[in-house]
């Protein structure tokens, strides 16, 4: 994935990896790094076949240093948080799960997810969005144990989308989220990869985050 500024410079934001298991559910790994070269984080993300989140692990630099690592484990109603910040002890606390609630460690990638329980059936209505976050920033900056955000998506169809890695048939979402910014995403495939993403209203309004290369590989 690259990034394209408001101003119009483009720098290489985030690689990823979608992998089908064997099982059905479904792999998530991104590496993302900030264009002025000051956050790295490397996620993974495993989603059951129904799309419920499984598990999660991040680890963030900011700044030269490892702000920390966490690791998410869902488990019936509840989500289980592990977290090592700096060079602090582990600290583990748990929390409600509900059904249908994503858990984000903040990739650009993962937006894509986040539509998952989104019903393509209604394309008229905002619906609720359910996120346990780890950072209280838009482009999680920091790491903990986060909280719940709710937010509102709109499915808005499907369009076809033109971006340096191809057209695609894509579903289209209108997202307001609790940043105070309005998101466009359109999401490819059944494993729902993003394919790009613009800032419509909000902080780096025109921002634009677009696929420039896929690659499937079908393994046996």
């Amino acid at each position: 994935m690259d990034i394209v500024e408001p101003d119009g410079a483009r720098s290489d934001y985030e690689r990823f990896t979608v992998t089908r298991n064997v099982d059905g559910s479904v792999t998530m790994r991104t590496l993302t790094r900030a264009p002025k070269g000051d956050l790295l984080r490397d996620v993974n993300h495993l989603d059951a076949p129904d799309w419920r989140p499984i598990e999660a692990f991040g680890r963030l630099f900011f700044k030269d240093e490892c702000a920390g690592s966490i690791v998410r484990r869902i488990i019936g109603d509840k989500l289980h948080s592990w977290v090592w910040q700096g060079d602090s002890e582990m600290d583990y606390e748990v929390f409600d799960a509900p059904p249908k609630m994503t858990v984000g460690l903040h990739p650009i990638q993962h937006e894509a997810w986040k539509m998952n329980f989104i019903d393509r059936n209604d394309s008229k209505e905002f619906q609720p969005l359910l996120t346990h976050t780890v950072s209280n920033t838009w482009n999680g900056r920091s790491l903990g144990h986060g909280m719940k955000l709710e937010s509102k998506v709109r499915y808005d169809g499907i369009e076809s989308v033109t971006v340096p890695a191809g057209t695609f048939d894509c579903e289209r979402f209108t997202w307001d989220t609790p940043f105070g910014k309005e998101l466009h995403i359109w999401c490819h495939g059944p494993e729902r990869f993003l394919v790009k993403e613009t800032v419509a209203k909000g902080d780096k309004e025109g921002t634009v985050y677009e696929l420039v290369e896929y690659k499937e590989t079908v393994a046996g």
